[in-house]
C-alpha cells in the first residue's frame, strides 16, 4: 500500500486531482514550509477494500531551511475522514505534538523504564513528569536559556 500511495502521489500527471494546502512558518531560526495534498477518489488503490471506512489518502511534505541547508521529508497517511487538506494537515501536526511529548517523557524521565506495577502509580507519576516538564520548559523560556530540558535537569543535579 505504501508503495502504491507514494507512486500515485509523486506522479506529476495526477497533480490536478488533489486538494492542496500550504503553510510557511518561521520558527526557532528556521523556515518550515508544509504542503498537504489530499485525494478522495481512491479508485486507483487496489487494496482500498481491505481498509473499512477508508475515505482519503494524503501526504504532508515538510521543507525545512536552516543556516546549514535545506531538508525535505514526506509523510503519507490514510484516513477515514473526508476533511479539507488544511484540517488533515492540522490533525497530523497535532499527532506529532503528542508523539513528541511521549518521546520527551521517555528520553528525559525514562518513563518506559519505570518498574511500578500499579496502574494508579503509573498515572500519578505520569502527571508529575508532565508537570515537571512544564515547569522546566517555562523556566528555560522565561530565562531565555539555550539548553534543552534534559541538559537543564542534569545541570540542576550537578549543582
Amino acid at each position: 500500500m505504501y508503495d502504491d500511495v507514494k507512486l500515485y502521489l509523486s506522479d506529476s500527471f495526477n497533480n490536478d486531482v488533489f486538494e492542496t494546502c500550504r503553510t510557511i512558518e518561521k520558527n526557532a531560526g528556521r523556515i518550515e514550509e508544509r504542503i498537504c495534498r489530499k485525494i478522495t477518489d481512491l479508485s486507483w488503490l487496489d487494496c482500498r477494500k481491505d481498509w473499512a471506512g477508508l475515505c482519503s489518502v494524503f501526504e504532508v511534505r515538510r521543507i525545512t531551511e536552516t543556516r546549514k541547508g535545506q531538508s525535505e521529508e514526506t509523510r503519507y497517511y490514510i484516513s477515514s475522514l473526508d476533511e479539507s487538506a488544511e484540517r488533515l494537515m492540522n490533525i497530523s501536526r497535532e499527532h506529532w505534538k503528542i508523539e513528541s511529548l511521549h518521546w520527551m517523557l521517555d528520553v528525559v524521565f525514562s518513563e518506559d523504564d519505570c518498574k511500578i506495577l500499579s496502574e494508579n502509580g503509573h498515572k500519578t507519576l505520569n502527571s508529575f513528569r508532565k508537570l515537571a516538564l512544564l515547569i522546566h520548559k517555562r523556566f528555560i523560556a522565561e530565562h531565555r536559556k539555550k539548553s534543552t530540558v534534559k541538559a537543564h535537569l542534569l545541570d540542576l543535579f550537578r549543582n
